[in-house]
């Protein structure tokens, strides 16, 4: 009696494309292509037998959730019932709502530095003497409050309420990007501490299976049906770009097709003899040549570390790498890097793109299981 919930951030809104912070704030509509690329997701959700549609109240999912009923009412002659949940409204940040991205990481950069290098400790507090103003880093413990925490314990409530009414059902949840990584953190229990390790792109699907004995994060950020190669990336668009491959994988000419879209600077493979046949498949017609990787090092983070601090650094702007691995080792690299709590908590079936930004010391999960 397994539970499959499928996860869609809101398509691009006003405040998206302005590059402005949005948090709860409900002054942000979605943009004419935020609605072509919500109506374009719910095309791809009509193939699943949805039996309920559960939306954050604010506008902008509001409309997503509008225009993906559309579509699924255009293809089909059934349609999930919608339900407003005040738990999936995004992350409160009333001190950055409304400013400019690079207004806070110009002029408050103390605070930005703490949310994304220390999520957990991030903190916001009310002014007692005016409610209406608000400070960062205040003294007023009595009015602290710590935005991701307190976003993980509403997603934790989420699924307390919402889960036991569809055992054995599908179920989507149109929801908003910071939102959606607490939902898969607390239900792989995922700590808020690698809050930014996972990205969520507008129009982005994701897919938790949820079974009597363990939770599997089975997609992430798939963005295809919106017509990208692979997510588009951010933090500056710098840095390395690895392109994740089990070498169990068989079907190599999706694979294949999508890799000739790009320039691939790189190509690190383990040391098994399926791993080196693949990758020779895929980079017959490329002068890459092949690192080698000990995957059976015991040294093996630190060794990965190093083979990848060594590629970077021929790369002065995006560097984009192939890595082909057994697919169990990919899950503990990712389990390690990223902060997983056990390798069991994602299914690897296809790509899986992992992104080290310049801009940004940890390292994020693009997407998962891209062409499964």
């Amino acid at each position: 009696m397994n539970t499959r919930v499928i996860l869609i951030r809101h398509g691009q809104s006003t405040y998206n494309a302005q590059g402005l912070y949005q948090g709860c704030s409900d002054d942000s509509v979605l943009t004419p292509k935020g609605r072509l690329d919500a109506y374009q997701t719910g095309i791809v959700l009509s193939h699943y037998p949805l039996t309920a549609l559960y939306s954050s109240p604010l506008r902008r999912t509001q409309e997503t959730a509008q225009e993906i009923l559309s579509a699924i009412a255009s293809l089909t002659d059934r349609a999930p019932i919608l339900h407003l949940h005040p738990k999936l409204k995004e992350i409160s940040l009333p001190a950055w709502q409304g400013l400019p991205f690079k207004q806070v990481r110009e002029q408050l950069a103390d605070d930005y530095r703490c949310w994304k290098e220390r999520p957990h400790e991030f903190k916001m507090v009310q002014n007692s003497e005016d409610e209406s103003a608000i400070a960062t880093f205040a003294s007023l413990e009595q009015s602290v409050t710590f935005p991701v925490q307190d976003l993980y314990e509403q997603a934790r409530q989420f699924w307390q309420a919402v889960l036991p009414h569809h055992v054995g059902e599908t179920i989507a949840v149109v929801s908003h990007g910071g939102t959606i990584k607490a939902l898969i953190s607390t239900a792989i229990e995922m700590n808020c501490t690698h809050f930014h390790a996972l990205q969520q792109s507008n129009g982005g699907i994701s897919a938790l299976e949820f079974s009597p004995d363990r939770v599997q994060l089975t997609a992430m950020n798939i963005t295809a049906h919106l017509g990208e190669v692979l997510p588009k990336l951010k933090d500056g668009k710098l840095g390395l770009r690895l392109i994740l491959l089990p070498a169990q994988t068989t079907a190599l000419a999706p694979i294949q097709t999508r890799l000739d879209q790009l320039a691939i600077d790189f190509c690190i493979a383990s040391e098994t003899i399926q791993s080196q046949a693949v990758a020779e498949a895929l980079l017959r017609s490329r002068p890459q040549p092949i690192v080698h990787l000990p995957i059976a090092d015991t040294n093996f983070l630190q060794t990965w570390h190093r083979t990848i601090h060594c590629q970077s650094q021929q790369c002065p702007n995006l560097c984009t790498g192939l890595v082909i691995a057994e697919a169990e080792q990919i899950q503990t690299l990712l389990q390690q890097v990223l902060g997983f709590p056990r390798s069991s908590a994602i299914a690897l079936q296809g790509l899986s793109i992992l992104y080290y930004p310049k801009a940004s010391p940890t390292p994020v999960l693009q997407s998962l299981n891209l062409l499964n």
